[in-house]
């Protein structure tokens, strides 16, 4: 495999996010990124922890001067401060100029999760004084108690909050949204709780959601309701698990190789039906698609079938990356040869190969974040040591008694594909 091929994707991905952030100093949204590249006004808060994230793997790369990152992170970290939030859990979507919420949108709890990683990351990374002082002033005021509900005499998080009637993700009366009874991509809220606020608490909350098992050609993992493939792929883009296990023996970096691999070969066993999964392309995940942003799954799953249109998600591979190299190669490879897929910062969302090919025209941050940071996983692991060498981080996996295993193989499904 040919490294420096990948590393021209890494560079256009950190490229997107300064062409795609706020960096007008005198702005009141300074260090906000853009949700997606076709509505330039509305910033995601998750955006912009990939953002955050980004900063070191340009430093690290000389794709930026040092000081000029650091000044970059620490403005970001103002702006973050002054943000609307509830009990410290910040608004989901933002004016990107004046950083105010943006409609009825609800206080995400992942999305906020998103942006702290990239808070934890520069906070490491940079080991200065004053994003010190800014990230504990935002890790301190997240009242993660607030969160937390008991049902059926197990705690488990709410998923989101929104006060006002008829906003986003309210059925009903307004307040609490959902909660995380299910394996998703939550599993940082956990490392961070453990390591910053009660490690007892966050155990017991990290034990409380459900682990359901499931089998796809033989390969069985704990798999997520949608089972759409992002959310084996968000929590690694962070936290480096590979030989990490449990107490009860659980490897979420090896179960995520299972994922993908169970999403590669569906992918070719629906092939004929859906022509995009014939040319080494593979993955059902939350993309743009020829009727707008749709989440696709895999098998198995809640519904029993398989959740497409046909639509190939570009990032999905390349977020698979240092999962399952050889396949993200090849797939990498392929859509090289789609030139309508290729734009300004590298390829576009996503495409679909049906009778009358589809193409995205547009960028969606935290699906080019994903993939910027798991490029970076695979070739020199930047952002791993940064995040996993933050003291929060070491005691959170304490506390959550996840522990190295020395020696371990992948799945031998796994190597029978590779």
């Amino acid at each position: 495999m040919d490294k420096k091929h990948v590393e021209q994707h890494q560079k256009l991905g950190f490229e997107y996010f300064m062409a795609y952030t706020n960096l007008e100093l005198s702005s009141s949204g300074f260090g906000l990124v853009v949700d997606h590249s076709l509505r330039p006004g509305v910033a995601s808060i998750a955006a912009t922890g990939f953002m955050l994230s980004s900063l070191v793997i340009g430093v690290k790369n000389d794709y930026i001067e040092h000081n000029q990152a650091k000044d970059i992170a620490k403005k970001t970290l103002q702006t973050m401060i002054n943000l609307p939030n509830v009990h410290g859990w910040i608004a989901h979507f933002l004016d990107l100029s004046s950083g105010t919420r943006l409609g009825k949108t609800e206080y995400s709890t992942i999305d906020t999760a998103l942006a702290y990683c990239g808070i934890l990351s520069v906070d490491s990374f940079f080991d200065d004084e004053e994003i010190h002082q800014l990230s504990k002033i935002l890790l301190d005021r997240l009242d993660w108690s607030w969160l937390i509900h008991e049902k059926d005499g197990i705690k488990r998080f709410f998923m989101a909050y929104n006060p006002d009637k008829e906003g986003d993700y309210v059925s009903g009366k307004p307040g609490f949204i959902h909660h995380w009874g299910m394996f998703a991509e939550q599993l940082m809220m956990y490392v961070i709780m453990a390591g910053s606020y009660d490690k007892d608490l966050a155990y017991e909350l990290y034990q409380g959601f459900a682990r359901e098992r499931g089998t796809y050609q033989d390969i069985s993992y704990i798999y997520s309701p949608g089972n759409s493939l992002f959310v084996y792929q968000f929590p690694l883009a962070w936290l480096n698990l590979k030989g990490i296990h449990d107490q009860d023996g659980i490897c979420w970096y090896e179960n995520a190789q299972k994922a993908t691999l169970a999403h590669a070969l569906l992918s070719q066993n629906i092939k004929d039906e859906f022509p995009t999964f014939a040319h080494d392309f593979f993955g059902f995940s939350a993309s743009d698609s020829p009727k707008g942003y749709r989440v696709f799954g895999g098998l198995p799953n809640h519904e029993n079938k398989v959740k497409t249109d046909g639509t190939a998600s570009t990032f999905a591979m390349i977020g698979s990356l240092p999962l399952t190299p050889d396949l993200s190669y090849k797939a990498i490879c392929a859509m090289e040869k789609l030139p309508d897929l290729w734009g300004p910062y590298g390829f576009y969302d996503a495409f679909n190969l049906a009778k009358e090919p589809w193409y995205s025209k547009r960028y969606i941050s935290i699906n080019k974040g994903l993939e910027l940071l798991m490029i970076n996983a695979y070739l020199s692991q930047d952002v791993y040591q940064a995040f996993m060498s933050h003291p929060i981080i070491k005691k959170g996996m304490e506390g959550l008694k996840w522990v190295k295993h020395h020696g371990g193989n992948a799945p031998s499904s796994i190597k029978s594909i590779l």
